[in-house]
């Protein structure tokens, strides 16, 4: 009886495999920030020195990601 033929993998494109990483590479930041806005959140009204660190640290945070967000250069 015959193998089946092996299928080649398919050809990926550079640039979507570079975005495919960036995203992947995002995650772990996005899941970071999503802590940190609940953290606010439950800080809101309860002591007003947390809620001022929480909400500063996500400013913070917010703003690096954005750094790193913009800093991955895609052809268009």
């Amino acid at each position: 009886m015959k193998k089946p033929a092996k299928k080649k993998p398919a050809k990926i494109d550079p640039v979507d495999a570079k975005r495919a990483k960036a995203y992947a590479d995002m995650e772990p930041h996005l899941c970071d920030l999503a802590h940190m806005g609940e953290i606010a959140a439950m800080m809101f009204d309860k002591d007003k020195g947390l809620f001022v660190f929480a909400t500063t640290r996500l400013d913070d945070m917010l703003q690096e990601f954005r750094r790193r967000y913009y800093a991955m250069d895609f052809p268009s």
